[in-house]
C-alpha cells in the first residue's frame, strides 16, 4: 500500500469518528485489514497499578459496548469504501484491547447466519418440509 492510500484511510477516520470518542486514534493497515486502535480520554482510574489496569480495562469493555452499533456502521461505510476489514481497539493507561481481531468490524453476522441455517436445516429438512424433532430435557 502507498503513503497516498494510506493517508486518505486516515484522512477519512479522522474525519468520521465521532468527537469525544478518543483522545487520539492511530490507524495502520497490516494485511487485507485496517486497524483503528483509538486512546480513550485519561480519567482516574485507582491509586494501585492493579486498581490502574482493572479499572482501564473496565472502560475499554464499556466503551466497547455502549459504541458497537456506531462502530459497526462505520466499519461498513469503510469496507465498502477501501475494500478492507477493519479491526477496532481501544487504549487507556498502558491497557490495549482489539476488540475483534482478525476480523471485520461486522459483528459476526456471517457466522450467525450459518449457524441459523444449519438450525433450519436440522428442524425443518432441507427443502422446507417439518422435520420430526423430538423433545429433549436439560
Amino acid at each position: 500500500m502507498d503513503e497516498k492510500e494510506l493517508g486518505s484511510i486516515k484522512g477519512w477516520f479522522a474525519g468520521r469518528l465521532p468527537d469525544g470518542w478518543f483522545s487520539g486514534v492511530e490507524v495502520a493497515v497490516e494485511d487485507d485489514q485496517i486497524v483503528v486502535i483509538g486512546t480513550l480520554p485519561e480519567t482516574k482510574l485507582g491509586s494501585t497499578p492493579e486498581e490502574k489496569e482493572g479499572a482501564a480495562a473496565g472502560r475499554i469493555a464499556r466503551f466497547r459496548e455502549e459504541t458497537r452499533g456506531h462502530r459497526i456502521g462505520i466499519a461498513r461505510e469503510a469496507e465498502e469504501r477501501f475494500k478492507k476489514y477493519v479491526t477496532w481497539g481501544a487504549k487507556l493507561d498502558g491497557v490495549t484491547k482489539r476488540f475483534n481481531p482478525g476480523g471485520g468490524g461486522r459483528g459476526g453476522d456471517d457466522r450467525r447466519s450459518v449457524m441459523i441455517r444449519r438450525w433450519m436445516r436440522r428442524h425443518r429438512g432441507r427443502h422446507g418440509q417439518q422435520a420430526e424433532v423430538q423433545s429433549q430435557v436439560f
